[in-house]
């Protein structure tokens, strides 16, 4: 999969053009660094917001009723807001959840029919504005607990010709969460020790998002806003084994213990990242 931060570079700009009034276009030579983008304000566009490596994520409370959830959000990309009401009608297309898999060597599963339902699948972008929502039940989320499920998503049509759907935000990969017990807002505190800036302190909110029933994404130190990331794998004796995710280039777990406290809901972690010159961190993480 491609890098976090140059996921949160290109997105950046995208969202500086969405603000002059245009997105970003597929453009391969774009991709690789080769070319500058081209703004071009009477480029027209309808698109899903997400990541460009086309894939985000809805965490669902557990539960074995029905829930329904806001599931996509569209924006217009112009230099103007809509000239009318604008109709977009989405698809759910399995092909969408088979190109992922393939071009990043994941196995989401599409979700069976019989475990979603969409009253509709036209959204309306009102005259004025920019941006509308989808939204879609999930029948008992409770499902969602084990396996990789996921919806693929992609506008099909708009309803205005001389707006079109967006090269690379036209389709996206929705993978479909249960929140476990340990996802959550918690309050951070620690160290930071830099090899040549010295320490710092830790003293931040973090959120701790699902990845399996055992395990939780959580920002690495203070270098979240980084794309530094681990992840958290809550073992069956509260022992944690961290896992680089995001930009992180390894973790290195042998300077103390790693262990999660079920009394006080709190991560309690000692580890570092970068080989040649170790980053060693020292926090507690505690559910608020």
């Amino acid at each position: 999969m491609k890098s976090i931060n140059k996921f949160l570079l290109h997105s950046s700009a995208c969202l500086l053009l969405m603000v002059l009034g245009v997105s970003c276009l597929k453009d391969d030579d774009y991709d690789e660094g080769k070319e500058n983008i081209n703004i071009n304000k009477s480029i027209k566009l309808v698109e899903i917001m997400g990541p460009i490596e086309g894939f985000y994520t809805k965490s669902l409370d557990y539960s074995t009723g029905d829930t329904t959830v806001q599931l996509v959000n569209l924006n217009l990309a112009a230099l103007d807001p809509a000239p009318e009401d604008l109709k977009v009608t989405l698809a759910v297309d399995p092909a969408v959840i088979a190109d992922f898999n393939a071009r990043n060597d994941e196995n989401f599963t599409p979700l069976p029919a019989s475990y979603f339902n969409f009253p509709t699948m036209d959204a309306t972008i009102p005259k004025g504005q920019r941006e509308a929502v989808l939204s879609g039940t999930i029948k008992n989320p409770s499902f969602l607990e084990s396996g990789k499920y996921a919806l693929g998503m992609k506008v099909a049509n708009v309803s205005n010709p001389d707006i079109k759907i967006s090269g690379n935000y036209g389709q996206q990969l929705i993978s479909l969460r249960v929140k476990n017990k340990y996802h959550g807002l918690y309050h951070a505190a620690g160290v930071f020790h830099h090899p040549t800036a010295g320490d710092r302190d830790i003293d931040e909110e973090k959120e701790l998002t699902t990845e399996e029933p055992n395990s939780v994404l959580a920002p690495l130190g203070d270098l979240g806003g980084a794309g530094y990331q681990m992840l958290l794998i809550i073992n069956a004796d509260n022992s944690v084994t961290i896992e680089p995710r995001g930009v992180t280039p390894n973790i290195d777990q042998h300077w103390g213990r790693n262990y999660y406290d079920p009394a006080t809901k709190s991560f309690h972690l000692h580890y570092s990242y970068n080989t040649s010159a170790p980053r060693i961190v020292e926090e507690v993480i505690t559910r608020e």
